[in-house]
């Protein structure tokens, strides 16, 4: 007994001394059934290579790219390991690992789609960690600018591939969001923005679902201006079309609070802007109609002489509450235009305007996608009635809807009503 555990100590020592190449050839001829062989050729796999460990500053093109392959290779082989079946059963303990547990957990987070619960929350927690105010005030590398855009660009990745994230880790996610966001519109602030940034703003408006987030996103981006030491020149064209596809970027989630919006009109594109011409507050409406009007008066200037085009007929706007408080029964006004008709975009903005009408009722709300409906305070006690009315005191139904409502994104289409059915059919 002594002897075999020796030989295995001896082993285990061996392939320590293992790289990435090296290991994935061992695992893929011998294919060990002791899982603690298994696990030291990962771990020898997931050390870092001696050519990514140099200093990376002032490379060349060429050597930029050639430690580019060194990565992706190391990734590969590193996944080789990790994906079989066998080895499997060892994740967990693998994402725990305190030498090599956040390059695997970044592995797992990219590269598998079939995460179960208890395996995607320890690589959540391992790599959006809950901040402590301790390690708030730690100095990082990667801050500003270059680090909420490696956090907002991770929280995406790994949201778009695994979408119940936000449901297992949701508050954690959030305040990486936050943090990432505070990061990014300090340091804009202080030293100003570069054209090539502006995306930045664009990955957390894919992200974010905080209102207040996005309003100090929006007043950022109102008081932005170059780098400081570009602060002589004039805003290049390239620059002002950036910071524009960001604010419209920003305007469309459907979070973005009306105050935010207001900062954002002046600065969208025609394309955008006439999303809300008729929206609820006065400023943001002028604006965005002076917007496209001047985007018809210059294709008017510009455009060559043609035949008049044929017209197609317009799709009807909801009414604001002055006029429909002018008509007999104002909530079957707003009925007329359920359910919802048209392209994607304009079923939104019809949604949404209707949700800010003061005359939309239940019989609206069950219509409308959830997401904007469960993000309009002043409906909280309708909907709340609503969901009494339907779940009643069933508790397997009501955290049913919880479970369906965390799992849905900015865009999501799912009207109220499907999810509360949904919730109820799933319980007895």
């Amino acid at each position: 007994m002594s002897s075999g555990r020796d030989l295995t100590e001896t082993l285990l020592a061996l392939i320590d001394q293992l790289d990435h190449h090296a290991a994935r050839r061992v695992t893929m001829a011998w294919n060990p059934a002791d899982p603690r062989v298994r696990c030291a050729l990962i771990c020898a796999a997931a050390r870092r290579p001696v050519a990514l460990s140099g200093d990376f500053r002032d490379l060349t093109k060429a050597e930029r790219e050639e430690l580019h392959s060194v990565s992706q290779a190391w990734h590969d082989d590193v996944w080789a390991l990790l994906e079989p079946a066998p080895a499997r059963p060892l994740w967990p303990a693998l994402v725990r690992h305190a030498e090599f547990g956040r390059m695997i957990t970044g592995i797992l987070l990219h590269r598998a789609d079939d995460l179960d619960d208890s395996v995607l929350l320890a690589c959540l927690e391992v790599a959006f960690p809950a901040v402590s105010e301790e390690d708030a005030d730690k100095d990082d590398l990667f801050c500003g600018t270059l680090g909420a855009s490696l956090t907002l660009d991770s929280v995406a990745r790994t949201t778009t591939r695994h979408p119940r994230a936000f449901l297992l880790h949701g508050p954690a996610l959030r305040d990486a969001v936050a943090a990432a966001a505070a990061e990014l519109t300090g340091e804009v602030g202080e030293e100003g923005i570069y054209e090539s940034a502006w995306d930045v703003f664009e990955t957390l408006a894919g992200v974010c679902t905080s209102p207040d987030v996005l309003r100090d996103a929006a007043r950022c981006l109102d008081q932005a201006a170059p780098p400081t030491w570009q602060r002589h020149r004039r805003q290049t064209p390239e620059w002002t079309a950036a910071r524009s596809q960001a604010a419209g970027a920003l305007a469309l989630n459907p979070f973005c609070p009306p105050e935010a919006l207001t900062l954002l009109a002046p600065f969208l594109g025609e394309t955008v802007a006439a999303r809300f011409i008729e929206h609820p507050d006065e400023l943001t409406r002028d604006t965005a109609a002076r917007i496209v009007n001047q985007a018809l008066e210059r294709a008017h200037r510009t455009a060559p002489a043609s035949p008049a085009p044929s017209h197609q007929p317009a799709i009807p706007a909801v009414p604001s509450d002055d006029n429909l408080a002018e008509q007999n029964d104002p909530t079957a006004a707003l009925s007329a235009f359920l359910p919802l008709k048209g392209p994607a975009a304009r079923r939104r903005e019809t949604a949404q305007a209707i949700l800010n009408s003061r005359y939309a009722d239940a019989s609206h709300l069950g219509q409308l996608p959830a997401v904007l409906v469960l993000a309009h305070t002043e409906h909280a006690p309708a909907v709340a009635a609503l969901l009494l009315q339907e779940l009643g005191d069933r508790g397997e139904a009501w955290e049913a809807f919880r479970r369906s409502a965390l799992r849905l994104t900015p865009n999501a289409p799912k009207a109220l009503g499907t999810l509360i059915g949904e919730s109820r059919a799933g319980t007895p």
